[in-house]
């Protein structure tokens, strides 16, 4: 019988498949040796605030809090709730540090990527509620630290994504350089622009929709140089002092506190502290506060969306109105995500786990992911009820995670009375179809 022998092309595949599958094992073992098993006894549950005027709605939102305490999707889930200018429930199950066993609780601090928009949104609409800033005057050549570009914008145009700044992959190594390391510390707003502003718009502004990050960092030297302060000063006095958001502040514009949540990767009941490019070391976001880079809790931004609802000196009716009206490109079509100014807006949203998904709710809402970190701030006008969550660490799918805000949000809408917002029917005018021609 003839001897089988592979040629030198053959001996090269094998080699090369046996190298893939010794890497896949290797890779595996790695993964195993770093990532710990979560202890099995369920997880504590922390509350601080609890009216028991809404006694039934929080028995039914704490056993959304048990069911956590023994699934353990998450290192640790904060929630709080408000409801007419109150804050109602805070409560948080998990930890904090699982490592170090310390608990968390509704005074843990937590990354709120995204959902930092909203909150420079607050902080612009208050600025034009003073007069300090018009939303639809030209500006795109006059921002420091930013060069002119082929067109011109205006803080509407930024404030709704519609301006022509591109994100993360619309950028090139000058930028990668600082967003993918997270290891640069800025100082100001408008020093921050220094990873994005040589780039070119990606589109005329006004003409199509693309959500980024950069764009409400654009916005935010914009409002520095309006009201004569630097961002976070001016947030600090125009909004965290007033609402008493004292757990609020710029990612590394100071020293964490005891109450910093430490993040985490997780999979199938398995941690280990967040990694970037399978490194341990300290995430610095400074370089983007105004569009994802505030540290906060659910309890501090439950206080801002009640001044929305309830406080006309801290924003107007008109001022509101304007910031939650879904925006509209120049051709008359509102964008696709029904984005307004810094928040999303749905006038008319229904799902299964809200109301049994039969009767649709006005929802504004902005979501955040970060560095082992997410949030989702809710407010329901129309019930003038407020939602706050943040966990410790990254879901694949953002629904795993909202899920559960939705069904704490569902036990308090079913007990609540229905209200009316005097200028909803403007706002839900603007997002019908344009009429056919």
């Amino acid at each position: 019988m003839k001897k089988f022998t592979l040629n030198r092309s053959g001996r090269r595949l094998w080699r090369s498949i046996a190298t893939v599958v010794i890497l896949f094992v290797l890779w595996n073992i790695y993964l195993f040796t770093t990532y710990t098993p979560y202890d099995p006894d369920p997880f504590p549950i922390t509350q601080d605030s609890a009216s028991s005027a809404y006694r039934k709605s929080i028995q039914k939102a704490t056993l959304v809090l048990d069911s956590l305490s023994r699934q353990k999707d998450f290192p640790s889930f904060s929630v709080a709730v408000g409801h007419r200018n109150k804050l109602i429930w805070n409560a948080a199950v998990g930890f904090q540090d699982v490592d170090r066993n310390i608990a968390a609780t509704p005074h843990t601090q937590y990354r709120i990527g995204s959902t930092s928009k909203a909150v420079t949104a607050t902080a612009i609409a208050r600025a034009v509620d003073a007069g300090l800033l018009d939303l639809d005057a030209t500006i795109g050549d006059t921002i420091e630290n930013w060069p002119k570009k082929r067109w011109s914008f205006t803080m509407r145009q930024l404030l709704s994504h519609t301006a022509g700044v591109g994100n993360y992959t619309d950028f090139g190594l000058a930028s990668a350089k600082y967003t993918l390391c997270n290891c640069h510390q800025f100082t100001t707003a408008a020093q921050g622009l220094n990873v994005f502003n040589q780039y070119d718009l990606i589109f005329e502004p006004g003409s199509d929709f693309a959500y980024s990050t950069f764009d409400i960092n654009l916005a935010s030297v914009v409002l520095s140089q309006a009201t004569g302060q630097p961002f976070l000063a001016y947030l600090e006095t125009a909004v965290l002092e007033l609402l008493d958001m004292r757990a609020t502040y710029g990612d590394h514009a100071k020293p964490p506190s005891m109450h910093m949540a430490t993040f985490y990767e997780t999979y199938n009941g398995y941690y280990r502290e967040f990694r970037s490019f399978e490194q341990l070391y300290d995430i610095n976001l400074s370089y983007k506060w105004a569009g994802g880079g505030i540290i906060s809790t659910p309890s501090d931004l439950v206080k801002m969306g009640n001044a929305y609802l309830n406080d006309d000196h801290f924003l107007s009716a008109k001022t509101k109105q304007r910031f939650w009206t879904p925006q509209a490109l120049d051709d008359g079509r509102i964008n696709q995500q029904q984005y307004a100014l810094g928040w999303r807006s749905y006038p008319t949203y229904t799902n299964p786990l809200l109301l049994n998904g039969k009767e649709p709710v006005w929802m504004v809402h902005h979501g955040g992911v970060s560095k082992g970190s997410q949030n989702f701030l809710v407010i329901f006008p129309n019930y003038n009820l407020v939602i706050d969550a943040a966990i410790n660490t990254n879901v694949t799918h953002f629904p795993d995670f909202s899920k559960y805000v939705y069904q704490i949000a569902d036990a308090f809408l079913t007990a609540l009375d229905r209200e009316e917002v005097a200028w909803y029917p403007e706002v839900l005018k603007v997002v019908q179809p344009p009429a056919q021609m």
